[in-house]
Parts: C-alpha cells; sequence; structure tokens
C-alpha cells in the first residue's frame, strides 16, 4: 500500500530560467539549500463539466510548467496554492500563475503545510524538514537516522509547533518547533505503519495505523490511546477532523470511507466504484468531506448521513492524490504519477434562475497549440454555461467556421456571451475530438486552456504489422506476418501484394530507394527485397545466414542493413551491386547519420560510426544500450535503459542532452515531430509519446492501452503529416495527427 503523500523518486531534468540565493534561516542545525532553478509560467487547463448526485461542478486540471510527478499539497499566504513534487516545491495563485521551485539536494518533497509562522513546512526525501519562504526561500532541518529518510503527513498542532510522521516502517511521530528543534514519540505498537495524521477538535494528535489496522489518539505527553477498526486489514490512509465533531478516515483495502467518534465508536461506507483506492481526505467548505480515489480517477464526496457522490476526472490516466481546501473555497488536489496536474473543483453553483448575458470576447486565433483540420471541413462550436446548458442569447446556434489552411486552423476572433465567469466550448467535426476550457477572469479577457489531443484513429489490417514506411504518392507501406505487404493510401483504401513466406517481428526494415521503389529486408530467407508502386516483388539473394535486420539508406544512394549473425554490413545499390564489410561487433539497427556517415550499434552495447567506404571507428560504449539508434533534429538517439534515459548524441560522440523517461517506458520507434518535440512509440506502456527538446514528455493514449497490448514497432511520419504506427498486438495501424498537441 503507498503511504500518503510518497511517492517514486525519480531523476528530473531542471529547466533554468533565474537562480535565487538562498537566505539562511535562524535554526542552528538548519542546512541552507544551494541555489536553485525557478520555473515560472501560465498553467494550461482543461475544463470540464462533471454532474453528480443532480449537482453539476465544474473541474479544471491544471499543467503545472515543469510537469514534474505533484504529491502534497495546501493551501498558503497571499491566497496562493502550494503544492510539492519530484525535486521541488511549487505555488500556483488561483488565477494559475505557477512558480517551482527546485532543490539540488532533495529527490522528492512529499507533504506540506503552511506553518502558525507563515512559512511552508515540507517533508523532504532523504530525511529532513523544509521552511520554505513565501518568496521561495528554503532551509532544511536535517533528521537524525534513527528517524529515517521518509517523513511525511505534516500537520499544524496547536502548541504554535509543526507534527509529522517520521517514515512509514518506524513507529515515530515527531514534533518540530519553528526553530527546528525536534522529539520524537513513538506509538509502542509493534508492526505499526503509520500513515495519516491529523489533529481534532479535543487537542489531540490523531493518527491512522495500517500495520495495527487501528486508529491512534495521542495526548500532548505523548501517552497513546488506540481503537481497532471493524474490517479487518482496511488498509488505513488519510484522517481529517469533520464538521461533525468526529474524525474522518479511509480505508484503501476495504474500500470505505469511515469515521469514528472520539470516543472510539465506528461507522463505515462502501465507496461505490470498486477499488478505487481511496488516499486523501478533507472537510469541505460545503458541510461534506471530500477525498481522492486514486486508482478510480475519481473524486468522492460524503455527506456526514454517509452519502457518496463521486465525479470522475478526465484525461488518460487520472491520479487524484492528496486534497486540499483554497483560499477561494474550492477544492483543489494533485494527480499523482502525471504530467504535473493540479485539479481545481469549482464548488460555487450557477444560479437556477434565467443568465444575465455579459459580452466576453473569445480569441480563438491565438489559442495554442493550434488545432488541425482539414480545409474542406466545417469546424463548429457551441458555448455551455456551468450547468450545460446551451447558452441562449447573442448567438442561439452553433457557429460554423471553416479552415483556410489544411492541418493548420487558425480561427477568426468571436465574440460569445456568458452569465459566468467560466465557460467551455466544445469543438466538433471531421478529424477533430477535443475541448477547450476557458477561463474569463474580471469578466472581460479570457485565459486559454489547452486543446486536448485528438484521440488515436486505427485501421484494421488482414494481419499484424511490422516494418512501417511512407512510400510514393502519399502512401503508407506495411510488412504483414504473413509475408504479405499492404499499403495504405491517403483516401483509406487498403491493398495487399504477396512478397514472401513470412515477416517475424524482428524481419522486415522498409524504405523507399532513390528509384521511386520500396526496399525491405526479409530476415527469415536471407534476402533483400523490391516492391514497385504496382505491386511486382522481385529479391537479392544475399547467402546463408545473412538475416538482414536493419536496414537505411546512405548518403552515397545505397542501401544499408546489418547482418548480426555473420557480424557484417552489406551495402546494396538499386541496380544489384552487392558489397559486405566485417565489423568489429554484430550489428543491430542502423540509420544514416546527418554528417553523411553510417551510423550502427552493437551487441557489445557501443555506438559505431561507418564510413561509405565501409571503415567502423568505435564512438562510445552505453552500460546497456536499449536496442534502438535513431536520427532526429540533426542528431542521434539512443535509449539508455540503466539510467532509463533518452539520449541526445552529436556526430562527436558528445552527449548533447539526456532526458528521464517516464516510468515502464521502453522506447522501440522514434521520429522528428512539428515544433520542436521527439515522437516515439512506447513497447513499455504500449501508447505513443511525444518529448519536446525542453524534456517534457506527454503520453497519447491509444486503443491498444484500452484494450490489448499494441505491442508497438514503428512510427513514421506519413500522409498529411500525421504520426503513424502499428499495433501488431491488434493488427492495426493506427495514426494521429500531431498538430493538436
Amino acid at each position: 500500500m503507498r503511504n500518503l503523500t510518497t511517492g517514486a523518486v525519480n531523476g528530473r531534468i531542471i529547466l533554468a530560467l533565474s537562480l535565487f540565493v538562498l537566505a539562511a534561516c535562524g535554526a542552528e542545525q538548519a542546512g541552507v539549500i544551494p541555489s536553485r532553478d525557478v520555473l515560472q509560467g501560465q498553467a494550461r487547463i482543461v475544463s470540464s463539466v462533471v454532474s453528480a448526485g443532480g449537482k453539476s461542478y465544474v473541474v479544471d486540471q491544471l499543467y503545472t510548467p515543469s510537469e514534474s510527478n505533484l504529491e502534497g499539497i495546501a493551501a498558503g499566504p497571499e491566497r496562493h496554492i502550494w503544492f510539492t513534487g519530484d525535486t521541488l516545491v511549487g505555488k500556483s495563485s488561483i488565477k494559475s500563475d505557477m512558480s517551482e521551485f527546485f532543490m539540488a539536494e532533495y529527490g522528492n518533497a512529499t507533504s506540506i503545510v503552511e506553518g502558525p509562522d507563515q512559512n511552508l513546512w515540507v517533508t523532504l526525501y532523504p530525511g529532513a524538514i523544509g521552511r520554505m519562504s513565501p518568496k521561495g526561500h528554503l532551509a532544511a532541518f536535517p533528521l537524525s537516522r534513527k528517524l529515517g529518510s521518509s517523513p511525511f503527513s505534516i500537520t499544524n498542532g496547536p502548541d504554535n509547533a509543526l507534527w509529522f510522521i517520521a517514515d512509514a516502517s518506524k513507529s515515530y511521530i515527531v514534533r518540530i518547533t519553528l526553530a527546528g528543534q525536534t522529539k520524537e514519540y513513538s506509538t509502542k505498537a509493534p508492526g505499526s505503519k503509520l500513515q495519516g495524521l491529523t489533529f481534532g477538535n479535543d487537542g489531540k494528535l490523531w493518527f491512522t495505523d495500517a500495520g495495527t489496522n487501528k486508529i491512534g489518539r495521542m495526548s500532548a505527553t505523548g501517552a497513546v490511546t488506540e481503537f481497532s477498526v471493524p474490517t479487518s486489514n482496511a488498509g488505513l490512509s488519510g484522517i481529517c477532523q469533520g464538521p461533525d465533531g468526529k474524525l474522518w478516515f479511509l480505508e484503501q483495502n476495504a474500500n470505505k470511507v469511515a469515521s469514528v467518534t472520539p470516543s472510539g465508536s465506528f461507522e463505515e461506507y462502501d465507496i461505490p466504484t470498486p477499488a478505487s483506492g481511496p488516499v486523501g481526505i478533507v472537510a469541505g467548505p460545503d458541510g461534506a468531506l471530500w477525498f481522492t480515489e486514486e486508482l478510480a480517477g475519481k473524486i468522492g464526496r460524503i455527506t456526514t448521513p454517509g452519502k457518496i457522490v463521486e465525479l470522475t476526472l478526465k484525461g488518460a490516466y487520472p491520479r487524484p492524490f492528496d486534497i486540499t481546501v483554497g483560499s477561494d473555497r474550492n477544492l483543489w488536489f494533485t494527480e499523482s504519477e502525471s504530467y504535473g496536474i493540479m485539479g481545481r473543483v469549482d464548488l460555487h453553483e450557477v444560479p437556477d434562475s434565467d443568465p444575465i448575458y455579459s459580452e466576453i470576447s473569445l480569441s480563438l486565433k491565438n489559442a495554442h497549440p493550434q488545432l488541425g483540420v482539414p480545409e474542406s471541413f466545417p469546424l463548429s462550436f457551441s458555448v455551455y454555461d456551468l450547468k450545460h446548458r446551451l447558452l441562449k442569447g447573442q448567438y442561439p446556434n452553433a457557429i460554423h467556421l471553416t479552415t483556410s489552411r489544411p492541418r493548420r486552423a487558425s480561427l477568426p476572433e468571436t465574440i460569445i456571451t456568458s452569465s459566468t465567469s467560466k465557460v467551455s466550448v466544445a469543438f466538433s467535426g471531421h478529424y477533430t475530438d477535443a475541448t477547450i476550457g476557458a477561463n474569463a477572469n474580471g469578466g472581460g479577457t479570457i485565459q486559454f486552456a489547452t486543446v486536448l489531443p485528438s484521440a488515436p484513429r486505427e485501421k484494421e489490417l488482414p494481419r499484424p504489422g511490422y516494418g512501417l514506411t511512407a512510400g510514393p504518392g502519399d502512401t503508407l507501406w506495411i510488412c504483414l506476418a504473413n509475408g504479405s505487404i499492404a499499403t495504405y493510401s491517403k483516401d483509406g483504401a487498403v491493398k495487399v501484394y504477396h512478397a514472401t513466406t513470412s515477416f517475424k517481428e524482428e524481419g522486415c526494415s522498409m524504405l523507399e530507394g532513390p528509384d521511386r521503389n520500396v526496399w525491405f529486408t526479409d530476415y527469415s530467407n536471407n534476402r533483400i527485397g523490391k516492391i514497385t508502386p504496382q505491386g511486382k516483388v522481385t529479391f537479392v539473394g544475399l547467402g546463408s545466414d545473412a538475416s538482414p535486420y536493419s536496414m537505411a539508406l546512405g548518403s552515397d544512394g545505397a542501401l544499408w542493413f546489418t547482418e548480426s549473425f555473420p557480424g557484417q554490413i552489406g551495402r546494396l545499390t538499386t541496380d544489384g551491386q552487392l558489397t559486405t564489410f566485417k565489423v568489429p561487433s554484430p550489428p543491430e539497427e542502423i540509420v544514416a547519420g546527418p554528417d553523411g556517415n553510417l551510423w550502427y550499434n552493437a551487441s557489445n552495447d557501443s555506438i559505431y560510426k561507418l564510413t561509405t567506404s565501409g571503415k567502423s571507428s568505435h564512438v562510445r560504449s552505453v552500460y546497456r544500450l536499449g536496442g534502438g539508434l535513431w536520427v532526429a533534429y540533426q542528431h542521434l538517439w539512443f535509449y539508455d535503459t540503466l539510467n532509463i534515459q533518452l539520449d541526445e548524441m552529436s556526430t562527436t560522440g558528445a552527449i548533447v542532452q539526456e532526458f528521464s523517461v517516464p516510468n515502464y517506458c521502453f522506447p522501440f520507434s522514434l521520429t522528428s515531430g512539428p515544433r520542436d518535440s521527439v515522437w516515439y512509440v512506447d513497447s513499455g506502456n504500449d501508447c505513443a509519446a511525444r518529448m519536446t527538446l525542453s524534456g517534457k514528455f506527454t503520453v497519447v493514449p491509444t486503443y491498444s492501452q484500452k484494450e490489448n497490448p499494441g505491442l508497438f514497432t514503428t512510427i513514421v511520419v506519413g500522409p498529411n503529416k500525421d504520426l503513424w504506427f502499428t499495433e501488431t498486438g491488434k493488427d492495426g495501424l493506427g495514426w494521429l495527427d500531431p498538430t493538436t498537441m
């Protein structure tokens, strides 16, 4: 079971915009954190209207500038919302202006709270408590080794001090003064595994103990009273003081919300969604309790009599984690294991009376990124209020717009009307599946949200597809598992040509040659094939055990391919002239480099350069090379499986940048995309993904994630500059429009 406000410590690429010099703090044991990078920006917002329990709520999801994994959240000074994540503490205004402060010495910041001194107090991994000023100046109080390395669940006490759990593996609750002096108290319970912590109305400290399956109460002197939870092995997590005098807490394993009176009387309530993973809980300003359902991707609301409703969050994999009440009296939450998403549930109801219209200017032409649609298809939108009612007034009907340039919609400025400070604009049309949420701050300007990515589309193939390339006439060519080659034209027609006995997953690399024919490797039959645009197939034999694997078009106009078993690289001209070159180690992937040479990686975890005269030279070794080698933006790219990162390498062999990739990621094929980004297919997560050259990752969920594993093999830029990929597990050819990202 995961601890509240603790998580995996991931590497983080730190983006440098400006440097702060940190002020020293008063306590003797305080350590000043070295200079950090500060990232500032406006969050992009995705808004949606969610109905639950007969009410409608606007739920905003705000993407932080660094898109780091987030954990803790708390209301802070100057009406800001503060949050923690991988190597950072950040703050956001209620209008989503954000600053993120990166800490070089600490791998993770977990829970956070505003202290009685109007500073922010935060738990840090490994083993420290941080005190941050509203300006972002941080001092740290290291903890003794006895208290472990993962403090969490920090809260204010009635004694002008802060209290926190030392480590889930320990049985210590610790008090820290504003000067940084600590004193620990042990629960003295064998098998204790503390999780949540809060102070009750009785002035006592209450905590959940998942190890003993008890709710504990501690006095100021450290005396502990424990109450056994009725459901065994309940998996206790968050706890808070309720508006009814009871303490309310969550049971992860039992999938329940529960309450306990100060005298130890329990009530338990089943959460409607099974295995929802409840984690964080807070008393809302509306007299109800609000909690996060991490595994279900929902926010729950429970009244004190026990009535539960759930709000389903949008997005591919929403993981709501910690939750708090902001200065705007709305609910704010973090999403774990995501791309830096904070959420806000707006509790302000829309009057049921007829709306009073005020004019708001919505300038779609400045929306970024722009929504790409074909020229010949109209794009329509409708405007809704918070009740999700179509607004009547100045424009009683949907407004139809037509783009003037294919795949690059630049929409004209339009005036809409609304009775509220928030509107949602829904787009519909051919090749579109997107929503823009917009906030009208002050009734006169629009704060833009993002355009959600268009859902990837899929064409069923007769058999699983392996190799893929863009060929003559805006046509895609695909190797099918049964030895056939299929073409997919831009009008959606699929043609199939018999080519050989079979293609295996490792056996078909394809490219368009300078002769306008498509060439491919026939791994199983030791030969190179050629297919004309009319479908005629011929072969060049390579001899026994050649097993040609990867192929690239050299700067000399010849086809270059790897032969792993003989340990050589072949060169084939389009008129059939064959030459082979022995290389130091069995070669795997080969690409044409931006310097005019061929580049390949070998089984000895090394990268080599090969001139067009056939001379190999060793460039660099990689302890665990992930098998791929690609070219994008005039540099070479490879995957380092040991450090879980994509590396960008110049033709001198120097590493230009290193990008830590998301957990369980395994890039399999990579290509250049629009707006300074690279795209790859991820065989570890069965998805397509984009990475900007500043290191921000965006995962695009595909059909295979929702149904069967896709086992991606190749991604290429195809007709209309869309990105195309094969999904062998579903016999599918998928594509998406990168201009919607």
